[in-house]
């Protein structure tokens, strides 16, 4: 199931934050995968209660360049710092509604779903990205992995195609 044209709205509020460092095509891939991601598991779960999803970038991994995931040929396992959570340099909320994601300042209550993000920062410098994904309150984690072929940012692993099968979208 698709968010159907989501993924723009999601992507037309956070270019702006984006630095000359950041690819907009991998942001635009990604965002397209993760809303994607987001709508199935919404569809699948119970969606009682308020969903949301908090994108943010990060520039500093811990360890980045000692640390692999074997996935898709090898990617930099995106770890983060406190409790696993990757700084985010900075964040936009995304409350899910009627099919519909809407901004907001900040999360919209306690008993809620979220889906925290970590997109690697710089992405303009290099070929392949993997980003660090946390659902809650269960505190499941997935990482995505991206590679630029032909010039085109694709998904190319998921740390879940294990339990939830191959990833969804290839943009």
């Amino acid at each position: 199931m698709k968010a159907a044209g989501n993924e723009t709205i999601l992507f037309d509020m956070i270019e702006p934050k984006l630095t000359a460092d950041d690819d907009p095509a991998f942001w635009r891939a990604a965002l397209l995968v993760l809303g994607d991601e987001f709508a199935k598991r919404h569809a699948e779960e119970s969606r009682r209660g308020v969903w949301a999803m908090v994108v943010g970038a990060c520039s500093h991994w811990v360890r980045p360049h000692n640390s692999r995931w074997n996935a898709a040929g090898g990617l930099v396992y995106p770890d983060g710092h406190k409790d696993s959570l990757p700084d985010l340099d900075w964040s936009v909320i995304f409350v899910f509604r009627n099919r519909q994601w809407e901004l907001a300042e900040k999360l919209p209550g306690k008993r809620i779903k979220v889906f925290r993000v970590a997109i690697p920062a710089r992405t303009a410098r290099h070929k392949h990205a993997a980003i660090h994904a946390r659902w809650t309150p269960n505190g499941e984690t997935v990482l995505y992995g991206f590679r630029k072929m032909s010039e085109k940012w694709k998904c190319v692993a998921a740390s879940d195609e294990r339990l939830r099968g191959g990833i969804s979208l290839n943009a």
